[in-house]
This record gives structure tokens, sequence and C-alpha cells, in this order.
């Protein structure tokens, strides 16, 4: 059964039935750290509009979300023939990969997994490039790789290190790659999530340049499933012609616009990220025993530095405590030591820490010891999140 849940979720997934059944078998509740959407969850009242909403499915969602796609460019500030809505911004990454069947396809490591994924049903070869957390990015030395065909892929900020890249540099990147005849997707889900809107290049508007956005992660509507995929008029042109004209469903549309009326939602969230971030930070530097790395995200990436740790034991014994986190070594070049938490509210964020102590008070006691029984028990469940 753990390998079959293994293979649907392709190593990620945020999947609380599953974790209940390893290490809650007997009932009980787990606070999701393995899943870093928006800590202030749904806005108000969308709960109760949705339940309104519902007598709607019995008809056909509006084609390509045509309310939410103009409202959704006001937002924005962009021209709506720029835009496509689809279930999830994963959804439009592997719609995009597929579409231009790029010969190679340049992904950072560490990054989130579906690059690949996208890039292996597009029948694409892989290529990486080093990106490792706390290290500086140049532009020009990815760029002379490219060649007429290929695709480069970029997270920012940088899914799991956290870390936000220059526009500058970004940008640089993109018109290198220009010149190389080369395409550039930039997955933006967590920009909004900064409070450095400045940051993005989705105003950028040169021909070889696609952006990627959550929606998902923004509204914590992981279990709708909402994003966007910003690029070329042209491009969009042919994806909204000959594509499907239902991806985005009935009350997914109508979550996005209810959402996009929310005055002050953006902002609570942002505070609260912001606060909530530099205290589990701060918490977790305390301990003594992790390295967490700076990052402007609703995230952060902990090394473990103390001798002999596991992370597959450290997922396990939290899990029992009732607090799942994400293991970061199926990232590649991370390994056992480095895991991810999602910022969430200070209750939760306690919970954590909480468990963290008495974890490493059995550590330092010599029970737990990391050992291949703690990586079985796991079934090879290492969490994650969906776009």
């Amino acid at each position: 059964m753990p390998n079959i849940f293994k293979d649907e979720a392709g190593g990620h997934g945020g999947d609380l039935t599953r974790a209940l059944e390893l290490w809650c078998p007997d009932g009980g509740r787990i606070i999701d750290f393995s899943s870093n959407v928006n800590p202030l969850g749904p806005p108000e009242g969308l709960l109760e509009h949705l339940k309104e909403s519902l007598p709607d499915i019995v008809h056909y969602p509006s084609p390509q979300a045509r309310e939410l796609r103009e409202q959704l460019s006001i937002f924005l500030d962009l021209s709506e023939k720029r835009l496509i809505l689809g279930n999830g911004a994963n959804e439009l990454i592997h719609l995009l990969v597929i579409w231009k069947r790029p010969r190679r396809v340049f992904i950072p490591a560490p990054t989130f997994s579906e690059y690949e994924r996208a890039a292996n049903l597009a029948e694409a070869q892989v290529e990486r490039y080093s990106l490792p957390p706390g290290e500086a990015f140049d532009p020009r030395i990815l760029a002379e790789r490219l060649g007429s065909g290929d695709l480069v892929v970029f997270c920012n900020p940088s899914n799991p290190t956290g870390k936000l890249f220059s526009r500058q540099k970004l940008l640089e990147l993109v018109l290198l790659a220009e010149k190389r005849e080369a395409q550039v997707m930039i997955d933006e889900s967590f920009i909004p999530l900064t409070g450095n809107p400045e940051t993005s290049l989705r105003k950028a508007g040169t021909g070889n340049l696609w952006i990627a956005l959550s929606l998902t992660k923004l509204w914590a509507l992981p279990g709708l499933r909402l994003g966007c995929l910003i690029g070329p008029e042209s491009g969009m042109e042919k994806l909204i012609r000959w594509g499907d004209p239902w991806r985005v469903n009935t009350l997914a549309q109508k979550a996005g616009l209810y959402c996009l009326r929310q005055e002050g939602y953006l902002e609570k969230t942002l505070k609260l990220i912001d606060q909530e971030r530099r205290y589990l930070t701060a918490c977790l530097m305390e301990k003594g025993v992790f390295r967490v790395f700076a990052g402007a995200a609703n995230y952060l990436l902990v090394q473990g530095t103390v001798r002999g740790f596991d992370v597959a034991d450290f997922q396990a014994e939290l899990a029992r405590q009732g607090v799942l986190i994400r293991r970061a070594d199926n990232f590649h070049g991370l390994d056992q030591r480095f895991f991810r938490v999602a910022v969430l509210q200070r209750r939760d964020n306690n919970r954590l820490v909480e468990a963290i102590g008495r974890y490493m008070e059995k550590f330092h006691a010599g029970s737990p010891e990391p050992s291949e029984a703690g990586k079985d028990e796991t079934g090879g469940f290492k969490g994650g999140e969906s776009r």
C-alpha cells in the first residue's frame, strides 16, 4: 500500500490520509507542515459562498473561466489575452512543457519535482543546474549551456530553499536565453506570499517567457486546484483555441471570483507570514542543532547539524506527536539531514517547536537512534505540496 501511494503522489503530495494511516491508526489529528499554502486559510466566508454555489454544478463551467480570467487580469494588471487558467499551476506547467516539446529542459537542483515529471512526459532530455541553498546564481553560466529549442525552468522564490532572486538577474537570464532561441518558464507561485511583487517578471513580455502562478497557494485552496499561466499573446491564443475549454471547474471559478473581492486579505497574510517566519526561525535556531536557511516565502528549509540526525526517524517521531513535516531528502542535492516546514499560525508553530524539543531529548538520550527501521516505517512517505 505505501508504494502505491508513493507512486500516485510522485514522492510528494501532502497526503494527510496516508500520514494518519501510518502514524495515527487509532485516530488523532495531524498538523500539516508539509504543505506550504497560505497559513491564514481561505478568505472568511468562502465556504458558505461555495455551499450557496453547489446547485450550479449541474451546468458546465464557464469556458476558459471567462469571468475569472477577466477579473484576474485586472488584479494582475495584465491583458487577459496573456492569461490562461487551469486546474492548478502544476497542470499548466505540464501543459506548457508537453505543448512546447523542448529538446532539453534545464531544471535547478534542488527544486520542485513536477518540472522533471513534465519533462519526462514530453520525452525531453533533463539537464540539471546546481542552485544549492545559500549560494549565488550567475545567469551567464547557465545561458552558455542553452541552445535552440531548449527550455529553462526557474522557481522564484526557490522551493525548497525559499530564496528570492532579483528581477534583474532573472531578466538577464530571459534575454540571454532569447538570443539562443531558448524558452524560459519561471514558477512564481510563492511571490505573492513574499510581499515583494516587484520581483515578478510577469510584465516583462518577451516572446520566450512563461510565468506559472499558483492561486492554490495564495488562497489556500489545494483541494479545489486553481492556477494560471502567463505568456505571449500568440501562444495563449493557440492554447485557448485548441486546448480544453473546461480546465477550471465551477466551484473553483466561484472561489477565485470570491477571493479576488476580499480586501485586506493579502495584507493580513503577509503580516502573519513575516511575523511567524521570524518567530519559527528563532525557535529552531535556539535548539542549537539546526541550520535554518534564510528565505522570503511561507516555508523554511532546515538542516540538522547534530551527528546522526536522520530525517526519516525525525519525521516519524514528530508525526506520532501529531505534526507532519516535509522530508527534503528526495530533492536533488539534499540528503537525510534536510527537511522543510511551512510557516503556520502561532499555536501550530508552537506545537512543532514542542514536538521537536521532545524528539531532541530522546535523540540525545540515545533513543531513537537513526536506523533503517525508521526509514522503512515511513514507507517512503516524504510529504509535499501541489500547485
